[in-house]
């Protein structure tokens, strides 16, 4: 009948495990390079109304590009030194992305030492995507 006073830890982690590999697409994805315009010169500045981006899918689409730019940058704010945090977080999403454990680095530590890492890492993201508003943890 009360209310929770914080939220369940596997909440959490799952909505943290979706925005890294978010983020992981969002980096690795391709982008397309300007060639030929998409649009004659007569048209060029025509605008759609809005009143139905609701319906199409553009809000939310404008909307997963903002959460994907703050975790972007909450993900630049996580210091590689004097750990490998930020080396971690970016193994971390690939694989979370692949869903298998397939990718490794040389540089980071094997075994128990790795997952220390990637919890202190996660941490730290948690932190800062609090500070964005990304997460209300």
């Amino acid at each position: 009948m009360g209310i929770p006073l914080r939220k369940n830890v596997d909440d959490v982690s799952a909505r943290l495990d979706e925005l890294l590999v978010m983020w992981h697409e969002h980096r690795s994805s391709y982008k397309l390079a300007r060639g030929y315009a998409g649009q004659d010169a007569t048209c060029r500045d025509f605008r759609a109304p809005t009143h139905w981006d609701w319906h199409n899918g553009a809000a939310q689409a404008r909307a997963d590009s903002l959460e994907v730019a703050a975790v972007d940058a909450a993900m630049e704010r996580v210091p590689n030194t004097p750990q490998r945090w930020h080396t971690a977080l970016a193994f971390e999403a690939r694989n979370l992305s692949t869903g298998n454990r397939v990718w490794s680095s040389p540089v980071l530590p094997k075994g128990e030492e790795l997952e220390v890492l990637v919890l202190e890492a996660r941490n730290r993201l948690l932190v800062e995507l609090n500070r964005a508003g990304v997460m209300g943890c």
